[in-house]
């Protein structure tokens, strides 16, 4: 190549790379004013380290390489006013804008100004997304001459979805009206000439959506479908729309919460190129495959049937018909049988099978097979599973959450869980489990949630739960744990303190991931006793979750004051136990407690007034103790129930029948002396009444006797030659023995 060509070019590049510097500043002052007011009217939240000179230079701002003008405009802010209205004249400035993103602005008022936008020639995707916007969708935006993506998701907007909207001459290529108000019957058809369209989100409003009336061709290709929580085809049987048959292109559907009758869909299995299929809580009845699926595979990769009345058992190569799948849902529904072995040749990474009837046990090949390798979270809670925890050598790497609650297993804790160093979550509650809870679970490096309830455990709670440092959630109730309760337990970290950086739950882990995938609608959670009441925790509700239920068991021994510095608890139970001496003042502490129970055990002494600190505190009970003195009634204390303090016959005060006379003599011996003292003592039980008692009757019977001697002279006369007769008696008796 000769130096005039490599000349050339050296000198194409750098004008490319340079041009829009050559060219400007990248927007006109007019636009540089538009910024500026725009950040004035959010107080600064957008655009707070723009220098207010070069346009480009803001932040959320996006120049075209080559004129130089603004072409994307994303604005998102966690500072944004509490209700913004914007002035949308000023974003039609940019007359080369192609993307515009008001995404979580708080914008609120009705869509009617965002009309304006029609004067922007070039704005092919309009985000609103997330915002406080009211009334109906205005068919305007479909003059918007070369719009292709509208996202008004996460709004106030009622009525219905505008005819209008959707032209025969409309470029839209994607719509999310998703997570509104809307309502009333919609008529799929409309949808029918958009040619351009692929994605389509209507779900989480209060539509009607019929598809099979009246009679239409769709001329688009779809490759995202979401219809959950739309009611489908009232009219029609609630059957699955039928032009979804025609849609090769469709990889992602979700028809959950829809209403749908019938059985599981083959075509959806089989005859089409979906990706991902969600039918969660529906009608749908009849077993897994009613079809004839020989010899047919699958494309699917997420796959959703929970919350549905599918029966009977699972095909025992269903690993071979689904041969991509990655996320399986199929729980509560009424399944049976074994778990196929065929499921561990699967590179799983989600499984939840739990609330079925299913039986057996736990085949080794999903515990030790590829999908033992990727498997992230295991679910088979409450199905009629026997047998061992977990199959002999079982060892599965990525394992973050195991879920084996409700079933019937036995023999210890399986040691192979050392097997899964990414442990976070092991809930074995309400099975046959026993043994002490073993050593390698205190050592294990990961753990956040530990649930043992309902099983038979026994031994003493070992001071190495101590080096769980990483520990939020632990539950041994209703086992026969014995012993005292480790005074080191303040070292357990998300007990004691708010973390420095953030917990497991929050950090940016596989775990989160999953959580996190909106395809699914998947949350990783479990359901804790708290309040006295079983709840659910799933995402972030889970993440900020802490609390610790020792509860029925034979725990003895005091309670260490330590547990006063476990600030992050919300539930702590230790009820139903043999634990004996005074609530620790340093419970004080508890400032985050909602839920305190310390009832059934045999605690004495009083109930600290300082109690009364604990602001969030809702569930209170330490019924059926030793307690003594006058209970806390300040504060939130004055709303809990006389059965708080059943059992406790020396409290009193507040609501309880016993009044404490003083507010300085709590002690009930010494409220039963004033009560002595207001009645009057007994002068029958006293010493003196005794002696006085003695006296009266020895002068009472002496005067009694001898008054009627005196009075009179016959039985005096009597008395006296009977007393001779006596005298003369004895005298003789004894000459005879002198």
């Amino acid at each position: 190549m000769s130096s005039f060509a490599n000349n050339f070019i050296l000198l194409w590049f750098i004008v490319i790379r340079f041009l829009p510097c050559s060219w400007g500043q990248g927007c006109s002052i007019e636009q540089k004013r538009a910024l500026l007011e725009i950040r004035n009217s959010t107080n600064g939240s957008v655009f707070a380290d723009w220098d207010g000179r070069d346009c480009c230079n803001a932040p959320g701002i996006t120049c075209d390489s080559f004129a130089g003008g603004v072409s994307s405009i994303y604005l998102q802010s966690d500072n944004a006013p509490r209700t913004w209205y914007p002035n949308v004249t000023l974003f039609t400035i940019f007359d080369e804008l192609q993307e515009l993103t008001l995404n979580s602005m708080n914008i609120g008022g009705e869509l009617k100004p965002f009309c304006e936008l029609k004067r922007l020639k070039s704005l092919s995707s309009l985000d609103l997304g997330n915002n406080l916007m009211e009334g109906t969708i205005h068919p305007c935006l479909g003059r918007i001459e070369k719009l292709e993506q509208l996202v008004l998701s996460g709004n106030r907007f009622h009525g219905n979805v505008p005819p209008l909207l959707l032209s025969n001459q409309s470029k839209i290529v994607l719509l999310d009206v998703s997570s509104n108000q809307l309502q009333g019957v919609l008529p799929f058809s409309i949808f029918a000439n958009v040619t351009s369209l692929e994605y389509i989100d209507l779900s989480n409003n209060y539509l009607e959506v019929e598809t099979e009336s009246p009679s239409w061709v769709p001329t688009f290709h779809l490759t995202k479908l979401n219809l959950a929580n739309c009611n489908l085809n009232k009219k029609n049987g609630h059957v699955v729309p039928s032009f979804i048959y025609t849609q090769l292109s469709l990889n992602w559907l979700d028809l959950s919460h829809s209403s749908i009758e019938g059985g599981i869909p083959c075509q959806l299995l089989f005859n089409t190129g979906i990706q991902g299929l969600f039918l969660r809580s529906n009608k749908l009845t009849g077993s897994f495959l009613d079809c004839n699926a020989k010899n047919q595979t699958s494309s699917i990769v997420s796959f959703d049937i929970s919350d549905n009345q599918v029966r009977g058992p699972l095909p025992e190569n269903i690993g071979h018909l689904l041969p991509l799948l990655e996320h399986c849902n199929m729980s509560s529904n009424a399944l049976e049988g074994n778990i196929p072995w065929t499921l561990g040749n699967l590179s799983l990474r989600i499984l939840d099978l739990s609330n079925n009837m299913l039986t057996g046990t736990i085949p080794q090949s999903l515990t030790k097979n590829a999908s033992a390798d990727s498997l992230v979270y295991l679910n088979l809670s409450k199905n009629k599973l026997q047998g061992k925890m977990l199959p002999r050598d079982s060892i599965m790497p990525s394992l973050e959450c195991l879920q084996l609650s409700g079933n019937r297993f036995e023999g210890v804790i399986s040691p192979t869980i050392s097997n899964s160093p990414s442990l976070v979550i092991l809930d074995v509650r309400h099975n046959y489990l026993s043994g002490n809870i073993p050593r390698l679970l205190y050592s294990h490096p990961s753990l956040v949630a530990v649930l043992l309830k309902g099983n038979r455990f026994e031994g003493h709670l070992l001071r190495r739960v101590c080096q769980m440092r990483s520990l939020q959630v632990l539950d041994i109730s209703f086992n026969h744990i014995s012993g005292g309760i480790p005074s080191c337990i303040n070292n357990i970290t998300f007990w004691k303190k708010s973390p420095t950086g953030s917990n497991y739950f929050t950090q940016d882990s596989q775990l989160r991931h999953l959580k996190n995938l909106s395809d699914l609608y998947f949350e990783i959670g479990t359901s804790l006793l708290i309040k006295n009441m079983e709840y659910t925790f799933n995402g972030i509700p889970l993440s900020l979750m802490t609390g610790i239920d020792m509860s029925s068991n034979q725990l003895t021994g005091s309670i260490p004051s330590e547990m006063g510095e476990l600030s992050q608890l919300r539930s702590l139970n230790l009820s139903n136990n043999f634990l004996t001496g005074s609530i620790p003042i340093s419970f004080r502490n508890l400032k985050n407690v909602e839920s305190l129970d310390l009832s059934h055990n045999k605690l004495s002494g009083k109930i600290p007034s300082e109690l009364v600190e604990l602001t969030f505190l809702s569930v209170f009970s330490v019924a059926y103790n030793n307690l003594s003195g006058r209970i806390p009634f300040e504060q939130q204390f004055s709303t809990f129930n006389v059965t708080c303090y059943d059992g406790n016959p020396d409290l009193c005060g507040g609501r309880l029948p016993r009044n404490c006379t003083t507010p300085n003599q709590p002690d009930p011996t010494h409220k039963r002396d004033q009560k002595d003292q207001k009645e009057g003592t007994r002068v029958i039980d006293s010493p003196f009444f005794f002696y006085a008692f003695v006296a009266v009757s020895y002068a009472f019977g002496f005067w009694v006797f001898f008054g009627i001697l005196i009075i009179n002279k016959n039985w005096r006369m009597i008395y006296f030659r009977a007393v001779d007769r006596y005298v003369e008696s004895f005298l003789e008796m004894l000459s005879k023995y002198w």
